[in-house]
């Protein structure tokens, strides 16, 4: 084990599991305990109620390298929880996909919103989805379709619309891949319960397409507003690259991989997986394709970790948020924000809380303790 930076303290979470009295963190207290008793990973008691104790669940013990890292250098899955509090009132900027489109389109390249399903109708925003249903386009067009809220890369909808028909790919078991009149596309949500809209189809650049050709590889950056300056600090970026598990997205719970990108350099390490075939190994190369990923570098990497910082600095009263960037030819797309990222696909190449500056947001917003 190694010893811990002057900015932690021994002990620490333990002492933050001994706190936790107020009713929100509370609610994330009784989320861990139902995820805790709910997780399959095989561990003993011992092994078991040290983990606990921590707020940890049981899948760490293979997802991270507690045998390297000090535990307490570790963000863990209560902490992680407890971040959905710092951006306080504005989360719900993060939370709803339309909000986060109108705000952000302020600031940064961002997909247009196509339409809205909600309530059981569809909503154009402009007139290419009822282009599409008439048969009017001149040419074929594509679309994602996902949930307004919430996360995980679940129910998204890749489609491919011409004259007469349109091609829908999805990570759906059920409904993998199928057709439909384009007559009939609407009939696509007829079974949601949740609502959803469609964007445009964002084409990824030449160095995330030569990652993994078949999704769109984004990357995850974290940054946190410095309570002290005021000023943003990228805490760390990964790139995540879909798999054959993975398809249609690169999503990581899903099979999809994670590779840390150097912030000062952009220099792309080895990938791993929190799930699927290669969970737990470390990959210089793609596992289907056999293409190189670490010891790449990723284009133009300081104008975009630049361009990042200068967003965060538009929008003054978020504190904390994981985007999700696609990398194109002319420069970055943000596809979306998430108020409490997830911290596995950072976790799994090294821990969090060395970052001292990491590390002062959180204490400022009461997720750290000292012991």
């Amino acid at each position: 084990m190694t010893n811990l930076p002057r900015h932690l303290s021994a002990g620490h979470h333990r002492a933050l599991m001994q706190s936790i009295d107020t009713p929100v963190n509370l609610k994330y207290l009784a989320r861990f305990m139902t995820d805790f008793v709910s997780d399959p990973t095989e561990a003993d008691d011992d092994r078991s109620d040290w983990l606990y104790a921590q707020g940890f669940l049981p899948e760490k013990l293979e997802l991270y390298d507690f045998g390297t890292h000090d535990i307490e250098l570790y963000l863990s899955d209560v902490q992680r929880w407890m971040t959905r509090e710092i951006n306080g009132d504005y989360t719900i900027v993060f939370n709803n996909k339309i909000l986060f489109t109108q705000v952000f389109r302020n600031f940064c390249d961002i997909a247009p919103i196509t339409a809205v399903w909600r309530n059981g109708r569809i909503i154009p925003y402009d007139t290419v989805w009822e282009d599409c249903l008439a048969g009017r386009l001149e040419e074929p067009r594509r679309f994602v379709a996902k949930p307004l809220g919430g996360g995980g890369g679940g129910n998204v909808y890749f489609i491919q619309v011409n004259r007469k028909s349109a091609v829908i790919e999805s990570n759906d078991d059920n409904r993998k891949r199928f057709t439909l009149p384009v007559e009939k596309l609407n009939t696509l949500f007829d079974d949601a319960r949740v609502p959803f809209m469609v964007t445009e189809f964002i084409s990824q650049g030449a160095y995330s397409k030569t990652l993994y050709p078949l999704t769109v590889n984004t990357v995850r950056m974290l940054i946190v507003r410095d309570p002290e300056t005021l000023l943003p600090h990228v805490v760390r970026t990964v790139q995540r690259i879909g798999t054959s598990d993975s398809y249609p997205i690169d999503n990581f719970s899903l099979g999809g991989l994670s590779a840390e990108i150097d912030i000062e350099t952009g220099l792309v390490g080895p990938a791993v997986a929190a799930a699927g075939p290669h969970k737990g190994t470390r990959l210089e190369f793609h596992p289907d394709t056999g293409e190189q990923i670490a010891g790449l570098t990723v284009p133009n990497w300081s104008t975009i970790v630049e361009g990042m910082k200068d967003l965060f600095l538009q929008v003054p009263y978020i504190a904390y948020c994981g985007f999700d960037l696609i990398l194109t030819e002319d420069g970055v797309v943000v596809l979306e924000g998430n108020s409490y990222s997830q911290v596995r696909l950072f976790q799994m190449h090294r821990p969090l809380l060395p970052d001292p500056t990491y590390v002062k947001v959180l204490k400022h917003y009461g997720i750290y303790r000292a012991s």
